[in-house]
């Protein structure tokens, strides 16, 4: 990252203005913004009457939008061979906290054998701490080389007090100038390494049911959300094998051409239905989301809401905030706090559900480590 850009991102921190940084998939430039109000928490969401900016959704509650009061782009320089040369550190296994996840895991299997819902997303943390001075900018630098097809992204809100880190694969909802419509189905977990840390390739990989199942329920989801606004008109393609990083998933991409068709304010129509997506919280959505208050410990906050450029350059992208970590500065120190959820089914095994949020949470990790 620029020594400009670094100045410019400490000085807007220090100075209570909310700050991002971002790269869209496969892009070789990324933007920054500031918005020296700190940003403010919209009512409700018209994404057509936004001005440029930038949208950031908690789990559960309002958005905060960003107004692009300074907007830049230039390209990326992070050097590759940098990163590769890195040996990454290891997560401590905290053996309480991997007990209550596999044991809320066969708890909710068996809620889902008894009717009270048909899948429900789980999600827990891990703490890493890092050095008082560790560089942000330096880091998403390096996500953005190391997850070329991901949206990269790094977020200051004053409101909250810290910084969000992503490498998400997982487009929400976005719309190109030419009006063309974009969501997607992505679910089921596969590493992406033989045991020898040698890629694989999308050929190799062998699905279970219990993935297939999972990536099919997400699919039906959008499905239904299409059909509550009698929308027909649209283009599915997949479910294919794609490599997100270290890790496989099954994606299914939805297609709507909205100026042929007709669809003014799908996009924004689109984001209220479908989030949270069957993907983060389950099916039927609030009977998943009651089970989630139930279970799970920790305040969600950012994980798994949205995120991306508002209205930039005539394009909107949202994303889900998933491979994100919450960086809190602390006197002596920067604590990580990562959070990786998977998708339970009838099917579920409690210790491969606990393998796969160790390996989501070692996407982000390792780059992060590799910083130091």
């Amino acid at each position: 990252m620029s020594n400009a850009w670094n100045q410019l991102w400490k000085v807007s921190v220090q100075s209570g203005h909310a700050v991002a940084v971002w790269r869209l998939p496969n892009q070789l430039s990324k933007q920054l913004i500031i918005d020296e109000s700190g940003g403010r928490r919209l009512s409700e969401i018209d994404l057509a009457v936004l001005p440029k900016g930038f949208i950031v959704a908690p789990f559960e509650g309002n958005p905060y939008f960003l107004a692009a009061n300074h907007i830049e782009s230039i390209p990326i320089t992070a050097d590759p061979t940098a990163f590769l040369e890195q040996e990454p550190l290891h997560l401590e296994i905290d053996l309480e906290q991997q007990r209550y996840f596999t044991d809320q895991v066969a708890l909710s299997v068996e809620k889902i054998q008894q009717g009270a819902f048909q899948k429900v997303v789980l999600s827990r943390t891990a703490e890493q701490f890092f050095d008082a001075h560790f560089d942000v900018l330096d880091a998403f630098d390096r996500l953005c080389v190391a997850y070329p097809t991901a949206f990269v992204c790094a977020v200051y809100l004053p409101d909250l007090g810290n910084t969000w880190l992503c490498a998400t694969p997982e487009t929400l909802v976005s719309q190109d100038r030419a009006g063309v419509f974009r969501t997607i189905s992505l679910a089921g977990t596969h590493t992406a390494l033989h045991s020898d840390g040698s890629l694989m390739s999308v050929q190799e990989v062998r699905w279970s049911q219990k993935e297939i199942e999972e990536q099919a329920y997400v699919s039906r989801y959008i499905i239904d959300c299409f059909k509550k606004i009698r929308l027909r008109e649209y283009i599915e393609n997949g479910p294919k094998t794609v490599l997100a990083g270290n890790l496989m998933h099954l994606k299914t991409e939805y297609l709507v051409d909205t100026m042929r068709f007709s669809y003014p304010g799908l996009i924004s129509t689109m984001l209220g239905l479908l989030h949270p997506t069957s993907a983060v919280c389950g099916t039927p959505k609030e009977a998943a989301k009651a089970w989630i208050h139930a279970v799970e410990k920790h305040d969600r906050s950012l994980y798994s809401g949205y995120l991306g450029p508002v209205n930039v350059q005539e394009e909107t992208h949202l994303f889900v905030n998933l491979r994100t970590v919450r960086l809190t500065q602390r006197v002596d120190c920067v604590q990580a706090t990562y959070f990786a959820g998977c998708g339970i089914t009838e099917e579920s095994n409690p210790a491969k559900e606990w393998q796969e949020t160790e390996m989501k949470c070692q996407t982000l990790q390792r780059v992060l480590s590799a910083s130091l």
